[in-house]
């Protein structure tokens, strides 16, 4: 499922995926990585592996 899904449901928040994104190293604001998440920005292959580290981190992946 991906994050986007997973905010739209509301199983995780778009703050709580950011705050532990960055807390695994995400270099991303939290406005760009909700643009990437709809498509509107890319992010880098790293970045998107932090991301799945955060969906991890928050027992949802």
């Amino acid at each position: 499922m991906t994050a986007l899904k997973l905010i739209e449901q509301q199983a995780i928040t778009l703050d709580e995926l950011w705050i532990c994104y960055w807390a695994n190293g995400g270099n991303a604001r939290a406005f760009e990585l909700e643009a990437f998440l709809h498509g509107a920005h890319e992010l880098g292959r790293f970045e998107n592996t932090i991301i799945a580290w955060a969906l991890s981190d928050l027992k949802v992946a």
